[in-house]
């Protein structure tokens, strides 16, 4: 059966160059993007002329409804995941004492709180066949200062203890 993966944030950068090289590697893919339709299809584009399936879906991963739609479509098409990669980020640079409750709010969506539904709906995905893998991209912001990085390192050290736990568990 053919192994399928799932990038978060797929459409550029990190996501992109991720999807490519799992492509390359044999998965099939599913590309999630947020803002760029165009580029999205670009990637779907590149993966299907290495020979791979790859399928499109526009999904907020800060939106629980949208990440459990997503899911849906992914268990429709390809009955199946093998692999997610968290990578989907976003977030307000501003100082800590600037920062509103919806910078923070928007900024801990994405980047935590969407890693653990997506990684709940993919658990239950992968259980089907027998396991899988779950990779969650964090920043060095996590773990020292960067300038108006507040929202954004608070909320990858949160994705890195939302890993350990979920390693364990």
């Amino acid at each position: 059966m053919q192994k399928v993966a799932l990038v978060t944030g797929s459409s550029r950068g990190i996501g992109k160059q991720t999807a490519l090289q799992l492509a390359k590697e044999g998965y099939d893919n599913v590309i999630n993007y947020a803002r760029s339709r165009k580029a999205a299809e670009e990637v779907v584009s590149e993966i299907e002329a290495l020979g791979r399936k790859a399928i499109l879906i526009k999904a907020n991963i800060g939106d629980v409804k949208k990440i459990k739609a997503m899911f849906e479509q992914i268990e429709q098409e390809f009955g199946r995941l093998d692999v997610l990669i968290n990578n989907a980020a976003s977030g307000v640079l501003k100082p800590a004492l600037e920062l509103e409750e919806s910078h923070y709010d928007w900024t801990m969506g994405i980047n935590a709180k969407g890693a653990l539904f997506c990684a709940q709906e993919a658990a239950k995905l992968m259980q089907r066949t027998g396991g899988g893998n779950i990779i969650n991209i964090s920043s060095l912001g996590s773990i020292r200062y960067l300038e108006n990085y507040t929202a954004v390192g608070v909320s990858k050290a949160a994705l890195e203890a939302l890993t350990r736990y979920l390693a364990v568990e």
